[in-house]
C-alpha cells in the first residue's frame, strides 16, 4: 500500500520509495520550535523486540523519517540507559546529549567512538567530580544541573540546561517512563508517535484511541492531532500543545 495523508485531509501517494515518503511527513510535521519527542512502538505497545533495541520493531519508512527528524533538530537528547541500549551513534545532523548520574557510557559509540559532534553530557551538580573520571579519556562537554533525577524537576533543570546551551529544538528520544515524565513536566511541545502492526493485520483506528495515547504518555490534555498518516503497516501521527502555533 501507498502512503496515505488521513488528516487534516486525504491524499494517497503512489509509486514512491520509503525515502521520498518520509520526505513528505516530515515536511509536513515541520521544525518544532521547542521539544519534540520521536516515540516507536508496535501493535502490542513495546518499544522494543527481542534484541531490545527499538529497531526490532520499527518499519523502513520509520527508520527514514527518524533521520529527517534528526535533520530537523538542534540536538538529539536521550537517557544513559537508552544511549546504551539503542547503541548509540554520534549524528550527522546534530550533536547528542545524554543524560546519566553515573557516566557509564562505555559501550556508547557516540561517545567512544567517532564524532561528528561533541557529546554533551549533563548530569546531577553532585555527581560531576565521577561522571568526569569516568569520561577523562573521551571528548565531552559535561554539564550540570541542580538536585538528582530522584528529585522532583529534575526533567525541567535538564530542559534549562539545553535551553542555556542555546538549543532551540530538541528532540528526545527515550524509554516510556522517561518520556512520560517530561511529559508530565511540560516540557514537551510535540509527540511524533509511530505504531507499527503486521502486515497480516494492518493499522488500527485503536492506535490514537484515548485509552492507547493514556497508557503509553500518560494524560495529554491540551495535545491536539495535527497529522495521520499510513502506508499501510505503520500509523505516523503528530501531536502539539494547543497553546502554541503550528
Amino acid at each position: 500500500m501507498s502512503l496515505v495523508r488521513l488528516f487534516p485531509t486525504f491524499q494517497k501517494y503512489e509509486s514512491i520509495s520509503s525515502d521520498e515518503e518520509s520526505w513528505i511527513i516530515a515536511k509536513e510535521y515541520g521544525i518544532c520550535n521547542g521539544w519534540r519527542v520521536n516515540f516507536a512502538i508496535d501493535s502490542s505497545g513495546k518499544s522494543f523486540g527481542e534484541t531490545g533495541s527499538s529497531s526490532d520493531i520499527s518499519s523502513d519508512l520509520d527508520r527514514h523519517l527518524l533521520g529527517k527528524l534528526r535533520s530537523m533538530a538542534d540536538v538529539i537528547v536521550t537517557s544513559g540507559k537508552t544511549a546504551r541500549l539503542e547503541k548509540y551513534r554520534s549524528s550527522k545532523h546534530a550533536p547528542i546529549a545524554i543524560f546519566t548520574s553515573s557516566g557509564d557510557l562505555d559501550s556508547v559509540p557516540a561517545i567512544q567512538g567517532t564524532q561528528y559532534f561533541t557529546p554533551l553530557v549533563i548530569t546531577p551538580l553532585s555527581k560531576v567530580d565521577q561522571v568526569a573520571q569516568n569520561l577523562s579519556d573521551v571528548d565531552v562537554k559535561i554539564l550540570a544541573y541542580p538536585g538528582s533525577e530522584n528529585q522532583p524537576g529534575w526533567v525541567t533543570s535538564i530542559a534549562e540546561v539545553i535551553q542555556s546551551e542555546g538549543y532551540q529544538s530538541p528532540i528526545l528520544e527515550s524509554g516510556q517512563t522517561t518520556l512520560r515524565q517530561f511529559i508530565s513536566e511540560h516540557v514537551v511541545d510535540e509527540i511524533c508517535l509511530s505504531v507499527t502492526h503486521p502486515r497480516s493485520t494492518g493499522v488500527s483506528a485503536r492506535d490514537l484511541g484515548a485509552s492507547r495515547i493514556s497508557q503509553l504518555f500518560g494524560s495529554i490534555r491540551g495535545y491536539e492531532l495535527l497529522q495521520l498518516f499510513t502506508d499501510g503497516q505503520t500509523t505516523f501521527s503528530r501531536w502539539r500543545r494547543g497553546s502554541l502555533a503550528t
